[in-house]
């Protein structure tokens, strides 16, 4: 089975231009279909089953959403879709690079009827310890996602400053980010309605957040991140806790002004690179 996935996720996501303008201007897209209908049901089994099996280190931010990070590396489904070229074509068009690699996949899981509270607004960049402006997530329903379940809201335009970035995802970074939209008049794009595969793909640096999950089923959703394949550690140390627990995490032997990669990282277009 895992074979027949391989095949249908190293097929090429029909991508056009006007699409990579509308990221790259905005540092937020929807596409439609990004996981092929036959490979959601298996993907959804596999994902609750990891999560499952990583229960002990399940973190739960702020009862927004609970979170299990790397499921590749005890799922072999779940290992195909975080190395398939389908979704990391898609990542390296949207960021103009050659290639991307792995910084980590994750679980969001946010609970019904008003359980799962409304998520801050943030910038995940916060969080992020590398030296490239080249960043970018995928995030995934696996189940139909209405707006009344807590599916993502963006600020287009706000992948080009760092103004919240000293700030962890919380209310402070709400309430700050919410002062900003309104004081600097920016634009929300509102959530929208995503079907089961239907995918967002936003900058690290995008202002991002989700309405509470008012439905009757826990949202369940799954996220890659990716970077510029050619992306370094930074020279600096890391400027908070959370930038040095990850860089030491996910980094592991990585130098400073070195090249960000290694075994938990690897290239996905071109991975003997």
């Amino acid at each position: 089975m895992v074979f027949n996935t391989r095949i249908a996720l190293a097929e090429e996501y029909d991508l056009c231009q006007s699409q990579v303008d509308e990221y790259q201007n905005n540092g937020h897209i929807l596409l439609r279909n990004v996981i092929p209908e036959s490979e959601i049901t298996e993907l959804r089994t596999s994902v609750l089953r990891s999560h499952e099996a990583l229960k002990a280190e399940e973190e739960d931010f702020q009862k927004a959403f609970r979170i299990t990070q790397n499921l590749w590396e005890i799922n072999d489904t779940v290992r195909a879709h975080v190395l398939s070229k389908r979704y990391a074509g898609i990542a390296a068009k949207l960021l103009g690079c050659r290639d991307v690699r792995i910084y980590h996949d994750l679980t969001f899981f946010k609970e019904g009827l008003g359980k799962g509270k409304p998520t801050p607004w943030h910038q995940d960049g916060h969080y992020w310890p590398l030296d490239t402006e080249g960043c970018i997530t995928l995030w995934v329903p696996l189940i139909d996602c209405p707006v009344d379940m807590g599916p993502m809201s963006f600020v287009s335009g706000s992948h080009l400053n760092k103004n919240a970035e000293h700030l962890p995802i919380s209310e402070e970074s709400d309430e700050y980010i919410r002062n900003l939209v309104e004081k600097e008049n920016l634009s929300v794009a509102p959530a929208q309605h995503m079907k089961a595969g239907d995918a967002t793909f936003h900058s690290c640096w995008t202002y991002h957040a989700a309405a509470s999950n008012t439905t009757d089923r826990t949202r369940i959703a799954f996220a890659i991140a990716y970077y510029d394949a050619d992306a370094k550690v930074p020279i600096e140390p890391p400027t908070n806790e959370r930038r040095a627990a990850n860089l030491a995490r996910w980094f592991p032997g990585a130098v400073p002004g070195g090249p960000a990669a290694t075994e938990k990282n690897p290239a996905v277009l071109f991975p003997h690179d």
